[in-house]
């Protein structure tokens, strides 16, 4: 399941990502992250919001540095002519944190924006699991571009299964992520926050993708990829 940059998926033939990923023989950590610049779109006005409240204890000099730094990152694709889907998406996702933080005159609202989308992604992908269409098994569906009907095939009974772990997988990474940062957002412990929200960023997402490769790739030739 790829993830926010998430369940999200596209295609060749309605596959993208999911099939090449699937397809590999070897798990790229590289392209999981999105290289070396998703990494640094990724971390970087984060890392920058917490050096500079850390160093200034000012809130709004410290939203201003967060917010160029994003602003930099978009600005840069343009000029390369580069797709602006990764810096744009979290140009929003700053823009939004740096607004609530603003307006209510507390740090801690700067993260409170991905608190709601991890609790969103949370209940979606426990919905998804407990109605029997796992988030995982969708993505499968659509990679693999598996026949209607296919979780009824007692054939793909494993597959189904696996696709429910997975999706579980991607709930529990989610839910580490609140059950570590809620308490320090409601605490106000905006500098603890930022530290917590950087290391299980990227680093549990990255985790997260090796262990669905990892644990979905084997069932691809079962499935019936091309070529195989």
């Amino acid at each position: 399941m790829s993830a926010p940059e998430s369940p999200e998926n596209a295609s060749p033939g309605r596959a993208g990502a999911w099939t090449r990923v699937l397809d590999e023989d070897s798990f790229s950590w590289r392209d999981a992250v999105g290289g070396a610049r998703g990494v640094v779109e990724a971390v970087a006005p984060g890392l920058v919001f917490v050096v500079a409240f850390v160093a200034t204890s000012r809130l709004w000099p410290t939203l201003i540095a967060s917010a160029a730094v994003a602003l930099v990152a978009c600005a840069v694709r343009l000029v390369q002519r580069q797709p602006l889907t990764q810096a744009l998406s979290g140009l929003v996702g700053v823009g939004i944190g740096v607004a609530w933080a603003a307006l209510s005159g507390r740090g801690e609202n700067y993260f409170t924006w991905g608190l709601i989308t991890a609790t969103a992604f949370l209940a979606a992908i426990l919905v998804s699991v407990l109605v029997g269409r796992s988030a995982a098994s969708i993505g499968v569906g659509l990679a693999w571009e598996l026949p209607d009907g296919w979780r009824s095939d007692p054939r793909m009974r494993p597959l189904v299964r696996r696709c429910t772990q997975v999706s579980l997988l991607w709930a529990a990474m989610f839910a580490i992520r609140l059950g570590i940062q809620l308490p320090l957002w409601w605490a106000g412990m905006v500098a603890e926050l930022g530290i917590a929200k950087l290391v299980l960023g990227l680093p549990l997402f990255a985790l997260a993708c090796w262990a669905t490769w990892a644990g979905l790739r084997p069932f691809a030739p079962a499935a019936g990829r091309p070529g195989r």
